[in-house]
């Protein structure tokens, strides 16, 4: 069993940018509500900008802002020239229209991917490939089973794999018999928030395993039967968020 570092490889794209002159661009960051996870991972990611010198603005909102303010403020960043590009940390408080909101994101500016004409793979999605693509792994003629229905990461993720030569088939929490489906994949990735989901009868022996949701996959029960797998912490997490940086970067 292999371990996919996605730490490792993201302090060398990390250090990479750091050999660029990033003192023109910024980054902008629409937080609304108080969901400690989503500040969390805002704090990766000014920490990220910082270091790479690339300026990151943070705006804040309550959880009971009304739509219209966020939206008035993405039209704001939409026609800011100064803004080099931004994203809307999701998840989102349920009385906002998340959907809405985000259709109102330029393409041009939409460095996370969220919108359907967005210029750029979706970070978490990019980040993923690239992790792969760093080992010898090989996709073309291989069966991929991915536990996730969402524009920002299923769907996506199977046009990619796709265009390697790969077989696709994407599940959600209506699909019947999904333990069966997921035995017969060569790559199983999984992308739910459900803790634990993913145990020994999910995986064929040999399988590579991608936990994106950050605790989907029951590591210590799953590991030794598995030819790559990522871990819990140290894995997907830290290659979006340098992707993402990638995603802002390449636009220029």
């Amino acid at each position: 069993m292999t371990i996919l570092d996605g730490r490792t490889l993201a302090q060398e794209i990390i250090n990479s940018l750091k050999t660029k002159d990033l003192s023109a661009l910024s980054l902008h960051i629409i937080l609304v509500g108080d969901d400690s996870n989503s500040q969390k991972y805002i704090d990766l990611k000014q920490k990220r900008c910082h270091e790479i010198g690339l300026s990151c603005v943070i705006h804040r909102f309550p959880s009971d802002i009304k739509e219209n303010i966020i939206t008035s403020l993405t039209q704001e960043l939409n026609t800011d020239s100064t803004v080099s590009g931004y994203f809307i940390q999701l998840p989102m408080p349920a009385s906002i229209n998340k959907n809405q909101v985000i259709s109102t994101i330029s393409p041009k500016k939409d460095v996370d991917g969220l919108t359907p004409n967005s210029k750029f793979i979706p970070a978490v999605v990019r980040g993923v490939m690239s992790l792969i693509s760093a080992y010898p792994i090989v996709l073309a003629g291989k069966n991929a089973v991915i536990i996730n229905d969402s524009k920002l990461i299923g769907i996506p993720l199977k046009n990619i794999l796709e265009k390697e030569n790969c077989h696709v088939q994407i599940c959600n929490k209506f699909t019947e018999n999904i333990q069966k489906i997921s035995r017969g994949a060569d790559f199983l990735f999984s992308a739910t928030g459900v803790k634990g989901l993913v145990t020994r009868d999910y995986i064929k022996p040999g399988a590579i395993v991608v936990d994106i949701g950050g605790g989907d996959v029951d590591f210590a029960n799953v590991s030794d039967i598995c030819s790559y797998i990522t871990p819990t912490v140290g894995g997907v997490g830290p290659m979006t968020i340098a992707s993402l940086l990638q995603n802002l970067v390449d636009k220029t």
